[in-house]
Order: structure tokens, then C-alpha cells, then sequence
């Protein structure tokens, strides 16, 4: 061995080593945000709660005042849950860096039927504890709150209201509707939450007459609603002002795709990572009401961004009329979809559809390179497989090894004659991430072969556009 190929295989094993220690500290930091993150919650709930005891309402006189603490001690808890919820679809950094966007929205998505259960816990107990005594059941006393007391009347419409969010909330009504529509229901929530808030203070004795539990409900309220304000709306409005992001380039490729390239002011400031996605908005008749998730197909370099699209529903199919010079703004970047993620020496991609483009921008980012890299693509045709001649490119650049798996699906997410899972394509699979983006039944099959070959959840990475 020549002293110049020593020092270039020295150089490769310390730089092999250097990634790696990076991504267990990068893994380790990851990890203290969610424990961090997961403790400010329960420390948030036990807080409302020792308030709650601090009151007193643990001692009884009377049998009916067990219902009444209950009532109280399952309203504080619901509620708490709620800005524990509302906080998750923030889309603040810290929850984006602890989470990532796909599993902080799932994460809320899927308290709410909890939230509702307790609610209506708590709306019961209260109702009985209060009309027992004096001999009214459920129906005379919820009549005699709506005659008598208007911030418990505004706290029982915002229930009901809660009650509609939910029911439009389930999959199969959701699926009927479409997205403007349900989101547009689904934000009754805040006004819902808004005018329950009074009652708390009026009613609730664990907040009406302690300064101190009072300022620490407060709170609770300013930072989940503080969160929300901030990184939903103003954020985003500060960005499309400074940024102002106008469409450069459209090109229309022959698997019907549509490549969009936007130029701006100040792109660099926006720190996004090949992988990430953005809420495209394209300020067009048709377009401007709604935001949609695209990532980006082309690695960010401070002076553009570009993302491909399948025009597969009816906003998508609406791109294809967009022209050059169309105004645009974009929320994020968002996800953990990036090289950051990885935890281990390999990388292996796997992807169908338009879900080739955030491994196409992954792969221009260097540390592609680092250790062994695998494509996997499986499309039913060539034509149908949007950039495969830029990522086979890109792929013999990097020095990746591309399998392209082309024919009808068979009973897996493989071709019916093709390899039939991960490990057989790639031998050195326990050394690899596996990074999964494509139509969402076949991205299981994917993850269900990488967890039978013994890969563990946290090297698996998948993007679930959620918004």
C-alpha cells in the first residue's frame, strides 16, 4: 500500500468515525428533548392537580360533594390534556425537534377522543353533584345552568361543539369531506375552548380564590395559545412578507409530474435540510384559500427551492396551470425526514412514487456518503417513476448502490418476481437506517420487513405529511 492510499484509508476510518460519534450524540440529544419534553407535560397535569387538592376538595361533608370533586378534578385534567393537544399542533421548534411534524400531529389527533370522554365525565358529575341535592336530574339541571349561570351555558356549547369537531373527526366522515371543509369545522376548537375558559374562573373554586393557582392556569393557557398564535400565523406571515417567494420554473415531466422552482429574498435565513417538507400556498383563484405539504425534490441552496409533485387530486391537478411569476409562501421547513436522523453507519432509501422526491434532495446532501448507501425504487413502470434519471445520476455520483424494482405489486411492497424483502437486497441491512417514503398501505409493508429483519423503531424513518 502506497503511503498516500494509507493516509486516505486513515482519513476515510476517522472521518467514518466521526459521523458516527455525531449521530450517537445527535441520537442522545433527540432523546433528551422527548424525555424533556414528555416530563414538562406530566409536570404540567400534577401542578393543575396538586392545585386541585390544595383547595380542599378532597374533604367531604356530604356524599354528593365526592361527585362534585370529581366533576372539578376531571374538569382540570381535560382541560390540561387540551393544551397539552393544542400545543402538539403548534408546529413550535421545540416540538418539531423533540417529535418531528407527522408524529406531533398524530400524537393530537389522537387525544382527542379521551379529551371528549372526560369532558362529558366531567359535565356529568358536575350536573348531578349540583341538582341531587335540590332534586333535579340531568335534564332540569343542565336546564336550570343555561337559564341561570351564562358562563356555565357558554362552557355547555362549547361541549356541544366539541361533540360536532369530533364527529367530523372520524375517518370515515372525514374521508367524505373535503379538507377545507373539515379544517375549516375542526377550528370551531379554539372557539370552543375560548369561551369555556370563563366558567373556570367564575365557577371553579380551585382558581377563583388562589392567586397562585389562578396565575398558573394562566399560564398554561398563554403558553399552548402563545405557541400556536406565534408558529402558526405569525411566523409564517413575518416569512411570506420577508421572503416573498415567486415562481421561477415549471416543468412538466413524462411521468406527469410537475417540478415548481421558487426564488425569494433571504432564502439562506430559512436553514431547511434536503429531506424537510414545506405548507406550499400559490396565490393563485384556485389555490390561495388552501396550504398543502410538498418536500422539497432538490436540496436547498439559499437561493431556491424546488418540489415535485404528482398531480394526483384536485389542488395538485390545479399546478399544472401555474405559470412563471406566480406569487407562492411556504410554513417550515417541518419533519425529521433528514440525515440528522440517522443512528447508525448505513443508509438505505426506499420509496415509491412521488415519495422519490425528499430521498432526491437526500441524496445530493454529502453525507449520502457516509457509509453505505441503497436506493430502493419501485415503481409498476418507467414512465410512471418521476426523476429516476436525476436519482440514478445522483446515486452513481454518491456511489450508492440503486435497485429499481419495476413491474405489478406483488403481495409485499416488492414486484411479484422481485426480491422478496430488505435483507436480500441489502446484506449489511443491521448496519443501515431505513428511510421509507411512498403511498401509505406499501410504506407498511416496507417497515413491517425492516422490523422482521430486526430493525429497531428508532432507525426506521418514515414522513407522514400531516398539516
Amino acid at each position: 500500500m502506497t503511503t498516500t492510499a494509507f493516509f486516505a484509508q486513515t482519513h476515510a476510518r476517522a472521518g467514518g468515525f466521526s459521523s458516527r460519534h455525531a449521530r450517537r450524540r445527535r441520537a442522545k440529544r433527540l432523546s433528551l428533548w422527548r424525555d424533556s419534553l414528555e416530563a414538562t407535560a406530566w409536570f404540567a397535569t400534577v401542578g393543575a392537580v396538586a392545585f386541585f387538592l390544595a383547595s380542599g376538595a378532597m374533604v367531604w361533608t356530604m356524599p354528593v360533594d365526592a361527585l362534585n370533586a370529581l366533576g372539578r378534578l376531571t374538569g382540570i385534567v381535560a382541560t390540561v390534556l387540551i393544551l397539552i393537544q393544542v400545543t402538539l399542533a403548534s408546529r413550535a421548534p421545540w416540538m418539531e425537534r423533540a417529535l418531528g411534524h407527522d408524529k406531533a400531529v398524530r400524537l393530537h389527533g389522537s387525544m382527542g377522543a379521551p379529551i371528549f370522554f372526560i369532558l362529558v365525565a366531567h359535565a356529568a358529575f358536575i350536573t348531578v353533584g349540583y341538582g341531587a341535592p335540590v332534586g333535579r336530574d340531568l335534564i332540569a339541571q343542565t336546564a336550570f345552568f343555561m337559564g341561570h349561570s351564562k358562563d356555565i351555558a357558554l362552557a355547555i356549547v362549547s361541549l356541544a361543539v366539541l361533540l360536532f369537531v369530533g364527529v367530523t373527526s372520524i375517518a370515515a366522515v372525514r374521508r367524505r369531506w373535503p379538507y377545507e371543509t373539515w379544517h375549516a369545522i375542526h377550528l370551531a376548537t379554539y372557539a370552543a375552548i375560548a369561551i369555556a375558559v370563563p366558567h373556570q374562573f367564575s365557577t371553579g373554586s380551585t382558581f377563583a380564590f388562589n392567586h397562585w393557582a389562578a396565575a398558573y392556569w394562566i399560564a398554561l393557557y398563554v403558553v399552548a395559545f402563545g405557541s400556536m398564535l406565534i408558529w402558526r400565523y405569525l411566523v409564517p406571515l413575518h416569512r411570506a412578507i420577508r421572503h416573498r417567494l415567486v415562481v421561477i420554473d415549471v416543468k412538466h415531466h413524462s411521468d406527469g409530474s410537475i417540478s415548481l422552482t421558487m426564488v425569494g429574498r433571504h432564502l439562506d435565513e430559512w436553514f431547511a435540510r434536503p429531506g424537510q417538507f414545506f405548507l406550499w400556498r400559490f396565490y393563485t383563484k384556485d389555490l390561495w384559500l388552501t396550504a398543502h405539504p410538498y418536500s422539497l425534490s432538490a436540496a436547498p441552496d439559499g437561493r431556491s427551492l424546488r418540489i415535485t409533485v404528482k398531480p394526483l387530486g384536485d389542488d395538485s391537478a390545479a399546478l399544472r396551470h401555474i405559470r412563471p411569476g406566480t406569487r407562492a409562501s411556504a410554513s417550515g421547513p417541518y419533519g425529521r425526514f433528514t440525515h440528522h436522523s440517522r443512528v447508525r453507519g448505513g443508509v438505505v432509501f426506499v420509496a415509491a412514487g412521488v415519495g422519490i422526491t425528499p430521498v432526491r434532495a437526500m441524496l445530493e446532501d454529502r453525507q449520502a456518503s457516509d457509509g453505505a448507501c441503497h436506493i430502493i425504487v419501485r415503481a409498476r413502470s418507467v414512465d410512471e417513476a418521476p426523476l429516476i434519471d436525476e436519482v440514478s445520476a445522483l446515486a452513481q455520483e454518491r456511489g450508492a448502490r440503486f435497485h429499481f424494482l419495476v413491474g405489478p405489486r406483488g403481495t409485499g411492497w416488492s414486484t411479484l418476481d422481485g426480491p422478496p424483502s430488505l435483507e436480500s437486497i441489502v446484506p449489511d441491512l443491521h448496519d443501515c437506517d431505513v428511510f421509507v417514503c411512498g403511498p401509505e398501505k406499501w410504506a407498511d409493508f416496507v417497515i413491517a420487513d425492516a422490523r422482521s429483519s430486526g430493525i429497531p423503531v428508532e432507525s426506521i424513518h418514515r414522513e407522514e405529511y400531516a398539516w
